[in-house]
């Protein structure tokens, strides 16, 4: 939807600014609209002419028609973003470009770098923008567009008015057979030309008198001939102190016998400015008296200079924001060579910049991060994609790899050819590492639960220790045998009860042994401050020569875990490795988890009580978990009372004292004052059915549902009537195949689906078109009933038909479609909480079929 606004700030007649500008501004929020217009009217050096358009698509429509000055565009639109459209605007409008100012509610530096790239004069914070600001940012890049301007056209008319004077020039100097002649019967002829001359001509004889200086010279140095009648004067005027350096080249000129440029000079205007000249000069024979003349002309490149200080500034800054920025940046060439780094990236890769420049991108990342990024490269280069972005990782200089985003964009040349990528890196090496430690973490608590829950469910010990020893290689794969004993300090004996790894076949399953041999392990266990200990068997001479296999097995080192259950010593976990070195901290944490498990089922399995122990404290932590859950519910429900009373209260204030200033200050109030007090007043309405509708939400997720059969007649009828008053104005046209079939479900539920189902119905209408709505019900299989709403509205497109059933998705700007986007996710929500389903089948500008399918009532 666009709309033409011209309301123009009221200012006296005498401070009417006499510049007018074109503004298409562009935003779904006519709120923010209404806020920048109120803004920028406070300018006193422009009168603002608004087009305003709330779709990308829109103002992209209406830019040919209004050409504008200056566009205020905003980063997130309902169809499409700000880069999209700049891309769109400059392909189809190239030949009449304007200055872009990018407003968007989220800063990002990447995002406002792709901006710039793409030809974007400025970019805006929303919550940071101020009057003096916003006016600032559009005054700035209306005087550069005029600036630009003016510039061009004065090159253009310079250029034209050069090749004039070297035509005089040429036809001049094409006379010099008979010079005398000529001069005399030209004089005329040529004092016109030069003194209309549109560039700065002077003619100066040998002995220093200046014989004419043409109009352009005086206008703009502000000399006449009388204030400068010799050189000496002039020289003395415009160049000051360096008078006598630029008197003695002057001298020179004489002795020419051609055409010479002496290039750039200061000069000091009458009125002190400083110019910048261009100057050449040429022979122009000899007056009668036997004195030289030269003619000197002059190109006043003041402007071009600031041009180019300008555009050098402005590379200044470009490097120092690459060279300093916080993140890596690089141009690539497309066979993937670097072509310009910054340091940054330097220090994420560990190599310098003459050391990245002999190396490709491709030999830097990681093998299995290679073809991705390729494949990303294809498409770029095809035209499939103009960006992209991805986690991968490089290898360091010093072989270690690091993880980064990489977000890509292509530059491509006048013709269209590509010529390099622009890159950005940012490292996330350390965010990464937090992830892969969660995944780990997560992957160890949840085979720690599964070896938890299965030594749990065991009877005996032997299966027990089958478990813990079978899953041991998740955690230390550098285990070359595991295996688990327990002692009867009664009895003094040992049982072996299960192994795994090398010479297992050479063990019984099950070996009794004395105490004794197990004694110095014992030992050692009770005395070491941790719960284990390092032992090598060629130390331990008795349990060598009890168990004689493994002396022979080419074992040796072995770490011993204490199997303890209410601080006493049940038995040992033995988990024999090559080299103790290569186990890590981690690793002898999780295996110490594991042997307290073990301790505790082995406890168990020997304790008859332990299952109802167990029970008990099973039966405890729901108790605790069901209280929690029931403390839970009463902080949503005061949640609940809180967002209904206390956040209502303050909103009907703004009602009230809105409608108050309306009725009673109605007088004192402008036309503008008016239109704010009506814009507040609605705000506040949407505010409140935006609160309603989120209660209605809310309470969807927890109310207890209790399902029975339900009538969808009389549902849809008492919709039909809830929103009779707002079918008044529209007329539609409804027609319902009766009856409808009855599904088991909650009313109340099912009265706000089909309400806010018919509500859509009625509001996504073109005004033009009387809204049509067919409604019936079909069986489907699984004893479930299908409910269709049908309506011909402006349709939906194919992409947005998934995430129009979310909390606050909009496909519309408000002004144009009413409400707060939570009716339809209101629809999901009760359609879930009722076992159901729901979809949408739609075609742009022919209308919707929204279903869904509930539970059939049985018989």
């Amino acid at each position: 939807m666009t709309s033409d606004r011209s309301n123009k700030i009221r200012k006296p007649p005498h401070l009417l600014p006499t510049k007018q500008r074109t503004i298409l501004l562009v935003d779904d929020s006519e709120v923010d609209r209404v806020i920048y217009q109120r803004y920028l009217k406070k300018s006193r050096e422009y009168d603002y002419h608004f087009i305003e358009a709330e779709t990308g698509k829109a103002a992209l429509e209406i830019y040919p028609n209004v050409l504008p000055d200056l566009v205020l565009l905003d980063y997130f639109l309902p169809d499409i973003n700000g880069l999209e459209w700049i891309e769109r605007w400059q392909q189809k409008y190239n030949k009449n470009p304007c200055p872009v100012i990018i407003l968007t509610g989220q800063g990002n530096d990447n995002i406002a770098e792709q901006f710039i790239k793409l030809g974007a004069a400025d970019y805006l914070i929303k919550d940071q923008i101020t009057s003096d600001r916003l006016n600032f940012s559009v005054y700035k890049e209306l005087i550069r567009q005029e600036e630009k301007q003016k510039f061009t056209q004065t090159i253009q008319c310079q250029n034209e008015q050069l090749l004039e004077v070297n035509r005089l020039l040429k036809d001049q100097m094409n006379c010099g057979e008979n010079a005398d002649c000529l001069l005399r019967n030209n004089e005329e002829k040529l004092h016109c030309a030069v003194f209309n001359a549109p560039i700065p001509v002077l003619v100066h004889a040998e002995d220093g008198e200046i014989l004419h200086v043409n109009q352009t010279w005086t206008e703009l140095s502000g000399y006449t001939i009388e204030d400068i009648p010799t050189t000496a004067e002039w020289t003395q005027k415009a160049y000051g102190n360096k008078q006598g350096t630029v008197k003695s080249w002057i001298d020179r000129l004489y002795e020419l016998n051609q055409r010479v440029d002496e290039g750039e000079f200061k000069i000091r205007t009458a009125d002190g400015q400083v110019r910048i000249w261009n100057f050449s000069s040429a022979p122009l024979g000899k007056l009668l008296d036997g004195r030289r003349l030269v003619i000197s002309c002059a190109k006043d490149v003041t402007e071009i200079k600031q041009a180019k200080m300008a555009l050098q500034e402005s590379e200044i800054h470009f490097r120092k924001t690459f060279e300093q920025a916080a993140v890596g940046m690089a141009h690539v060439a497309p066979n993937g060579k670097w072509l310009l780094v910054n340091q940054k990236l330097c220090q994420i890769v560990g190599y310098s910049q003459e050391e990245l420049r002999e190396k490709t991108f491709q030999e830097m990342t990681h093998p299995d991060d290679v073809e991705p990024d390729l494949e990303y490269v294809r498409q770029i280069l095809a035209g499939e994609i103009t960006s992209y972005s991805m986690e991968k990782r490089y290898i360091r200089k010093d072989k270690s790899p690091v993880w980064v985003t990489l977000t890509v964009s292509l530059f491509k040349s006048k013709t269209g050819e590509p010529e390099y990528f622009i890159c950005v890196i940012e490292d996330i090496n350390e965010r990464k590492n937090i992830e892969l430690s969660q995944q780990q973490a997560l992957k160890r608590l949840a085979n720690l639960h599964q070896i938890d829950k299965a030594i749990i469910e065991a009877q005996k010990p032997q299966a027990i220790a089958k478990i813990a020893i079978n899953n041991i290689q998740y955690f230390l794969p550098a285990c070359q045998r595991a295996s688990i004993v327990t002692f009867n300090s009664e009895h003094r004996a040992a049982t072996i009860l299960g192994t795994q790894g090398r010479a297992e076949q050479k063990t019984p399953k099950k070996l009794e042994t004395t105490l004794d041999i197990w004694q110095d392990l014992i030992n050692r266990l009770q005395e070491s401050e941790q719960n284990y200990v390092v032992a090598y068997l060629s130390q331990l001479p008795k349990l060598s020569a009890a168990i004689p296999s493994l002396a022979t097995s080419g074992l040796d080192c072995f770490i011993c875990f204490s199997l303890k259950a209410q601080n006493k010593l049940l038995g040992i976990f033995k988990l024999w490795v090559e080299d103790v070195e290569v186990v890590t901290p981690e690793q002898l944490a999780i295996i110490e988890e594991i042997s307290v498990q073990v301790a505790i089922a082995i406890q168990q399995a020997n304790l008859i009580q332990a299952d109802q122990n167990y029970a008990l404290n099973l039966e405890k932590k729901v108790q605790e978990r069901t209280a929690q859950i029931e403390e839970i519910n009463k902080e949503l429900k005061a949640f609940s009372y809180s967002i209904s009373h206390d956040l209502k209260a303050p909103l009907r204030a703004i009602q009230g004292f809105a409608v108050a200033l309306q009725e009673d200050y109605a007088e004192n109030l402008d036309d503008l004052g008016q239109e704010y007090a009506s814009r507040l007043v609605a705000s506040a309405e949407q505010m409140e059915k935006l609160i309603q509708d989120l209660l209605a939400y809310s309470r969807l997720s927890r109310t207890e549902i209790h399902k029975k059969p339900v009538n969808l007649t009389s549902v849809v009828n008492k919709a039909l009537e809830d929103l009779e008053i707002a079918m008044t104005d529209v007329q539609p046209e409804i027609t319902i195949e009766k009856p409808l079939l009855n599904v088991l479900g909650n009313r109340t539920i099912l009265q706000q689906i089909v309400n806010n189902l018919l509500s859509n119905a009625l509001k996504f209408t073109s005004a033009k078109v009387k809204p049509q709505i067919h409604i019936w019900t079909e069986e489907y299989p699984e004893n479930f009933v299908r409910l269709w709403i049908e309506d011909k509205g402006i349709g939906i497109e194919a992409q947005h038909q998934e995430r129009i059933f979310e909390v606050f998705e909009r496909l519309h700007g408000n002004e144009a479609y009413p409400g707060t986007g939570i009716g339809l996710a209101i629809v999901k929500k009760g359609v879930e909480r009722l076992g159901g389903r729901l979809g949408v089948k739609s075609e742009v500008n022919r209308g919707s079929r929204f279903w869904v399918e509930l539970p059939g009532v049985e018989g």
